[in-house]
């Protein structure tokens, strides 16, 4: 069965024919709405087709019982094919994983690469399952404003930040009722997949970059071994005063940083 295209908000700046499209994808419970800023800056300043994308499972993008690397990579190849254009990656976290996988599934496809705070190896998620455990028991029939939601998820998560960027995907429904814009159920028995990453024979060539924050330890060595394998045109930079999600932290520098490697020769 094919499998529908992604959704995803496009923006535009000038005559932008001849120059790659920049696809962007975010991490794990996030939307397209996290990358919206960025997308706009990115279009103005290198005045460049910009696409912010939900993964599948996540924001207004199709639900699915599969979420895996290869099938995610696939994802975005088929809405490579659908803008008929070579597209440069962005990818953050979960995202970051699937624009590695799409790269590396089709070499040829992709111009540049960027992979924020994330590498291509196995992660432990013990704090994710327990961020869904709390997000499956709170009781949609009973919640009555994003306040109530948040008390209720401070025992599950304890950090305010991660509960908001968590709360962010609490939607007030037509019918009254609160629910949640992901398909928790899929991301639950897909956990060990998305903390995993596929093992391929293949390497991408372009040229990539990975973008780390100072406070952040996804990219260690064992990760840097990896990159090295399958990415051999790679360079790494850290981003100082910023964890695993420096885009957010250090919003400007990381725009700099990213503008900067895009408009490299």
């Amino acid at each position: 069965m094919t499998m529908p295209l992604l959704s995803y908000t496009e923006f535009f700046s000038g005559c932008v024919e001849k120059k790659n499209i920049i696809f962007i994808t975010h991490g794990l419970f996030g939307s397209k709405r996290n990358w919206m800023s960025t997308a706009k800056a990115l279009s103005e300043e290198l005045n460049q087709r910009v696409v912010v994308i939900d993964i599948r499972n996540h924001g207004s993008s199709f639900w699915s019982d599969t979420h895996d690397y290869s099938s995610l990579g696939e994802d975005l190849l088929r809405l490579a094919d659908h803008f008929g254009s070579k597209v440069d990656l962005v990818g953050h976290s979960m995202g970051g994983k699937a624009v590695m996988s799409a790269s590396l599934l089709n070499p040829k496809k992709f111009g540049s690469l960027v992979v924020v705070d994330i590498g291509p190896i196995i992660y432990e998620h013990t704090d994710f399952v327990e961020f869904i455990s709390g997000m499956k028991q709170l009781d949609m029939s009973d919640i009555i404003s994003r306040r109530q939601a948040d008390q209720f998820l401070t025992s599950y998560v304890p950090d305010q930040n991660v509960r908001s960027f968590l709360l962010q995907n609490l939607v007030y429904k037509e019918t009254g009722k609160y629910e949640w814009k992901m398909n928790l159920r899929s991301i639950e028995k897909n956990m060990a997949e998305i903390a995993s990453f596929p093992k391929y024979q293949s390497q991408f060539f372009g040229k990539t970059l990975f973008i780390k924050g100072s406070e952040s330890t996804y990219i260690s060595d064992i990760s840097s071994m990896e990159i090295k394998r399958y990415f051999p045109q790679h360079s790494i930079v850290t981003i100082e005063q910023a964890g695993h999600w420096p885009h957010v932290e250090q919003p400007k520098v990381f725009q700099e940083k990213l503008i900067n490697f895009l408009t490299e020769p």
